[in-house]
């Protein structure tokens, strides 16, 4: 028997053994006298992600994929840790390949829901539940998950009937007694929602995920009993437990906040001659020959975007990108100090070669309903690349999103969303307002420095006016008014990329509009912040 023979068998009979442990210890000694199977491998893995080395622990587990395909506990074990290192993208594909090797196994079903749920594919994730229940019909999870979703979309019956059902299976299951609390909700009940979710909340200990959603549903329903303070207060406590779980990841001092990063390059502009920026680096040919018209969507998270898009995207003309940054890969090297300045002195060359990029991978996306269509962009955040675009994209339109500051900022910190590094930002109100304050302070120097073919849009508007205003955007965009502008609740797909799907299929409503009013007294921390930008646009003063 050769070494690595030994060594493989040593690894096995401890596996055997169930001793766990010695297997580790074995497949590490294993694996560095260079074998790679894939047993040797996971548990490798294992030992790396105990010691906290969780990057070669991922490593191990590819290499054991690539090598073995059909290892369906390497492909769970790669899963588990990318999910546990919110990678929910690089998870969900974990999860699926294990579908592929056997479509009912339950755990794999289960993750993949719960991965599709992080990304806001609510259709994919119930289809996976929906296969976990029928897969294995005793197991309580699948059914309250399900009640969960059915009363996030109003259907109080169906929700009702999946918890009452998980509950006679588990009794007092979290996931049931959170679609009951919502479905009380729903039909009105808030004070019977806030009393299930206090009782849930008092057996609840750890800190986690499922605390946060019933401090969340909490806060919503002591908001609509008008106790804005403890409803103020559940969003601190739902906060807080996420800005501990990511503090670390967007914390760290090497990481530059966007904040920052917002004010850096708005003082490298300022300093700049503007001549250098209104120079053009070309024309965009390549979009030309594939879109009749080219249209960013930006502004700020909260300020109505996701409405106006789903508005335009009624148009038969028209066809959006939602929320996925290709401008970001087709521009890596002109970020920071150094990019910023080869973005300055950009030649054509350069520049068409990255729109090159940037149009294979918007064709990647949305293939052939590209050609000869309007295309909107629509990121808010792209209010931070306002210089890549007019360098880029010099004919592109711009459409503005506007909304009074209070409510952007409350809003941001109201709601919850899948965290990265700007949306760390919304977890504490002081956070919010200076995110909103570094950015629109970069748009204004943008639109003086910059040349660009930009109109405001202001959300109260297209709550109070929107037909005209929504005509208005489609002329400028270069589009007729078409009456189905107005079914844009009947848009709102199953990838809720957004907190805005949820508001927008309940219709076009004013119930956002002053809602900083309610909450005035805990927003004084940050109103002399946001002032200048209320005077600047003309709400009323506080």
């Amino acid at each position: 028997m050769t070494t690595l023979e030994s060594d493989y068998a040593a690894v096995v009979d401890a596996v055997r053994r169930q001793d766990r442990p010695e297997a580790i210890n074995l497949a590490a000694r294993a694996l560095k006298r260079g074998n790679n199977h894939p047993l040797i491998l996971v548990l490798a893995a294992e030992g790396l992600e105990e010691r906290g080395r969780a990057a070669q622990a991922i490593d191990l587990l590819r290499a054991a994929t690539a090598a073995s395909p059909q290892h369906k506990v390497a492909w769970m074990r790669l899963a588990a840790l990318l999910a546990k290192q919110r990678d929910f993208e690089g998870a969900a594909k974990a999860f699926d390949a294990v579908l592929g090797l056997d479509p009912n196994h339950f755990p794999a079903l289960m993750g993949a829901g719960e991965m599709k749920l992080m990304l806001r594919d609510t259709v994919g994730a119930e289809r996976d539940y929906r296969r976990a229940m029928k897969s294995d019909p005793r197991a309580a999870a699948p059914l309250a998950v399900l009640a969960v979703m059915a009363a996030q979309k109003r259907n109080v019956a169906e929700a009702r009937d999946l918890a009452r059902r998980a509950e006679a299976i588990t009794p007092g299951i979290h996931g049931a007694e959170m679609a009951l609390a919502r479905a009380d909700f729903h039909e009105g009940q808030a004070a019977a929602s806030e009393a299930r979710l206090t009782r849930l909340l008092e057996r609840m200990t750890a800190q986690d995920e499922n605390r946060a959603g019933a401090l969340d549903l909490r806060a919503e329903a002591l908001d609509a009993q008008g106790r804005y303070d403890e409803a103020f207060a559940d969003y601190e406590a739902r906060n807080a437990i996420a800005y501990r779980v990511n503090a670390p990841t967007y914390r760290s001092e090497s990481i530059e906040t966007p904040p920052r990063m917002a004010r850096r390059l708005q003082a490298f502009l300022e300093a700049d001659p503007s001549e250098r920026w209104r120079a053009r680096a070309g024309r965009d040919t390549a979009g030309e020959g594939i879109v009749r018209s080219h249209v960013f969507l930006l502004g700020f998270p909260r300020s109505g975007t996701t409405l106006l898009e789903k508005a335009l995207g009624g148009h038969p003309d028209v066809v959006a990108l939602e929320e996925v940054n290709h401008l970001v890969a087709a521009s890596l090297d002109l970020r920071g100090d150094r990019g910023w300045d080869r973005l300055g002195d950009l030649s054509e060359d350069q520049a068409d070669a990255c729109r090159r990029t940037y149009w294979r991978l918007m064709r990647e996306t949305l293939g052939d309903e590209l050609d000869g269509k309007i295309l909107i962009d629509k990121l808010p955040l792209h209010t931070l690349e306002l210089p890549i675009i007019a360098k880029l994209f010099p004919d592109a339109k711009i459409l503005f999103a506007l909304r009074d500051p209070r409510d952007v900022v409350l809003s941001c910190f109201r709601r919850r969303f899948l965290i990265n590094a700007a949306m760390f930002e919304y977890l504490t109100l002081e956070g919010a307002a200076d995110f909103y304050d570094a950015a629109m302070s970069l748009a204004v120097t943008s639109r003086a420095r910059l040349d660009l073919n930009l109109r405001e849009v202001r959300h109260e508007t297209v709550i109070t006016d929107f037909d005209r205003e929504v005509a208005e955007v489609l002329e400028f965009i270069g589009a007729e008014w078409v009456p189905e502008a107005r079914n844009f609740a009947d848009r709102v797909g199953g990838h809720m990329k957004t907190p805005s799907y949820v508001q927008l299929a309940k219709g076009l409503n004013d119930r956002g509009v002053g809602q900083w009013r309610r909450y005035e007294t805990r927003l004084q921390p940050v109103l002399e912040t946001l002032e200048p930008w209320v005077a600047r646009y003309g709400y009323p003063p506080t």
